[in-house]
């Protein structure tokens, strides 16, 4: 069960902080499917603000009254987040667990964080949608203690899922989790709802593989508010998980945030999932100003391994935090439905950084892995046959070039070399990804075939060159 965002309220005057939680090597070329490029999550906790005071945890004196009913049995606390704890219960009617969220008795005699408390339950309750959690009931009194029961989610979080992946499988399971929460957010976007508070922590994908977007305390409602009474945020009001904010809403520019606040933050678990770590690291008052500023490194700018993550993935995180929301995919679908068109499309293809004077590949070795050059030149080789220390320039390949395909369709050694003659940047296909795209479709069956006419022509010529000379 998530534990929820745990946000704090800085004393400051301006702005007002309202801040979720902050959640506690190199490969080879043919080793892709171990995601080379990955060496791990790091913990997105580490400096909280000294500012943010810290929560009293008394124990609420009725968290619900099917409990004192007799109904709900009150089975422990499993988790605990900044609005209160989480309990699980067994329903004793309906035979099913669930899950009670409660206030904390501190923010409970605050009519403002109790109003918050309550329009969070109410806009979970109303978001009717496959994968976000349901709300069941909410039980809420005037003495500064209210709670309401939810599905219970046996699982794991995605930023478990993160730490945890190891292969392509594993990002590939992620991406599908994305694709969900955007179908989530598409529909609450849908209703006037902002989630604000989207990270790892807050996504929940159950033993089944289903998809629940959890903790709508930082949600905002644009538009018409019918789904909360609370007053409206003030210009200033900074709300949600510095690590992971769209740089308007660092910035507390509450009447600039939007679907595409939302779309930004997607955007930042992906880029999570990819570098292991979130886009904002360091020290929190540093994270926010960098956040304010879109400030981050670039996701397949890898520290470390010379291979990085899929080209059209690191593009598609560009695209979703870029710095002005207009820049960005302008909607939750258009970024789902780029999320699917990259899982359709067969991009599992890493980048290789070669240095200058690296040979990528050389004459008369096994042929692994064909490029394709996004940056940088290379030359083409090859050994002089009147003298085989000799090698002779056959031609230089700029981006958008293609080499090392034949030998693999051939099955036969290099028969030239590639060397950098600068820095170069290339897509590398390795044979086995190659051989299930060829098998697998009938456009691949077409390149081969086209591979195969091309190559029987190559050797002919060769043994018409070479004919004369046997005479």
């Amino acid at each position: 069960m998530s534990s929820g965002s745990e946000r704090k309220v800085q004393p400051t005057v301006q702005p007002t902080v309202l801040l979720g939680s902050q959640a506690t090597g190199s490969g080879q070329l043919d080793a892709y499917d171990a995601l080379p490029w990955f060496e791990g999550a790091q913990r997105d906790d580490g400096s909280r603000s000294a500012a943010a005071p810290s929560l009293r945890r008394e124990q609420p004196l009725a968290p619900h009254p099917a409990i004192e009913a007799g109904r709900l049995r009150d089975e422990g606390e499993i988790a605990r987040g900044a609005m209160g704890s989480i309990r699980r219960l067994y329903d004793l009617d309906l035979r099913r667990r669930v899950a009670l969220k409660v206030i904390d008795a501190s923010l409970g005699a605050d009519p403002a964080m109790m109003q918050r408390f309550v329009d969070e339950a109410r806009i979970t309750g109303a978001l009717d949608h496959p994968n976000i959690v349901p709300v069941h009931d909410l039980a809420a009194a005037g003495d500064g203690q209210a709670s309401y029961t939810m599905k219970l989610v046996d699982g794991r979080t995605l930023t478990e899922l993160i730490a945890m992946q190891a292969s392509q499988r594993d990002l590939e399971r992620i991406l599908e989790c994305l694709v969900c929460v955007c179908d989530a957010l598409a529909f609450a976007h849908s209703r006037g709802i902002v989630h604000r508070d989207l990270k790892p922590d807050n996504i929940m994908v159950g033993e089944h593989g289903q998809v629940y977007v959890m903790d709508w305390g930082c949600a905002l409602a644009i538009g018409e508010r019918t789904l909360v009474d609370g007053e409206p945020e003030e210009e200033g009001t900074i709300a949600g998980t510095v690590r992971y904010m769209a740089p308007e809403q660092a910035r507390g520019e509450v009447s600039r945030t939007d679907a595409r606040t939302d779309v930004f933050a997607v955007g930042a678990i992906l880029y999570k999932a990819l570098t292991g770590q979130a886009p904002y690291m360091g020290p929190m008052e540093e994270a926010l100003a960098a956040a304010a500023r879109g400030d981050f490194r670039p996701p397949d700018d890898s520290q470390g391994v010379a291979v990085k993550p899929p080209p059209m993935l690191s593009a598609i995180v560009k695209k979703a935090m870029a710095r002005e929301p207009a820049d960005r995919y302008q909607s939750a679908a258009e970024l789902a439905e780029a999320l699917r068109a990259f899982m359709r499309g067969g991009n599992w293809f890493p980048m290789h950084v070669f240095p200058a004077g690296r040979t990528i590949v050389r004459e008369g070795d096994r042929a692994d892995a064909a490029y394709i050059i996004t940056a940088g030149r290379c030359e083409v080789r090859k050994r002089d046959p009147a003298d085989p220390a000799r090698s002779v320039a056959l031609r230089v390949l700029v981006p958008g070039d293609v080499f090392g395909e034949t030998a693999i369709f051939a099955g036969a050694p290099r028969s030239a070399s590639v060397v950098a003659l600068e820095d170069v940047s290339a897509v590398v296909v390795d044979r086995a990804s190659l051989d299930t795209l060829v098998s697998g479709t009938y456009l691949g069956k077409f390149v081969k075939s086209l591979a195969d006419r091309f190559l029987e022509l190559e050797r002919r010529t060769q043994e018409a060159t070479l004919a004369p000379r046997k005479g």
